[in-house]
């Protein structure tokens, strides 16, 4: 009898270790009928890879793979309606919801580290992006005039510098923050999407990134660009 436990408990085990990378992404949207695709970046391949598809009939959504080693960043493409971008940090507790007449408030919730993401773009929004937004105006209102004066040259100057001065106050921002935080995956995030514009720092800063999870996507994807 003890023998029999014994080899229960080693095949429950074996079977464990082989779904170990299964992650499941799953949802309910009302009146979704149509092909949804779960799509990422993968290591040392280009572009975007289907990792799963389904023909959803009655909005119930039901995607795995066991390509992606998490965190990763993946995005979701509902019937074409809309793609939902996410961050997996969890095998099972990604949860999408809305309707299918409302295509733009469908949304995806359960993931940890998207929702520390989405407050720091809320603070950039705020901080940077939100007093940029009446600079561009003024700077747009001086590039459509048909004749500018000296005047008009001055002071278009003078937005361009005020705009250059949130845009660097933004990246030294980040930069301070991923210096303070090298072990933290957001770190990895913040270095490809807000550094793009200066590759040499974002190589030096990827330097002084130590996360402890070198096998994930997110690690790996991002560890390619910075080659």
């Amino acid at each position: 009898m003890k023998k029999i436990y014994l080899i229960i408990v080693a095949i429950a085990l074996i079977m464990s270790a082989c779904s170990s990378n299964k992650v499941k992404i799953r949802g309910e949207v009302k009146d979704l009928v149509g092909t949804v695709k779960l799509l990422a970046e993968m290591p040392g391949q280009q572009g975007m890879v289907v990792l799963a598809q389904q023909e959803v009939s009655d909005g119930k959504i039901d995607l795995e793979t066991e390509q992606l080693q998490i965190p990763a960043r993946v995005w979701i493409d509902i019937a074409g309606k809309n793609t939902l971008t996410t961050i997996v940090d969890s095998k099972d507790q990604i949860w999408i919801q809305g309707k299918a007449k409302f295509p733009d408030q469908i949304e995806v919730k359960g993931s940890g580290l998207d929702k520390e993401y989405s407050k720091l773009k809320k603070m950039f929004a705020e901080k940077y992006e939100g007093p940029i937004e009446p600079i561009d105006k003024n700077i747009q209102k001086l590039m459509n005039k048909e004749k500018r004066n000296a005047n008009d040259e001055v002071m278009l100057g003078v937005f361009q510098l005020q705009r250059q001065r949130y845009i660097r106050a933004r990246a030294n921002y980040v930069k301070n923050l991923i210096e303070a935080n090298p072990t933290q995956e957001l770190s990895l995030f913040l270095l490809q999407d807000e550094l793009q514009d200066s590759t040499d720092l974002q190589k030096r800063l990827f330097k002084l990134i130590n996360v402890p999870n070198k096998e994930s996507n997110l690690y790996k994807t991002v560890a390619e660009k910075m080659q």
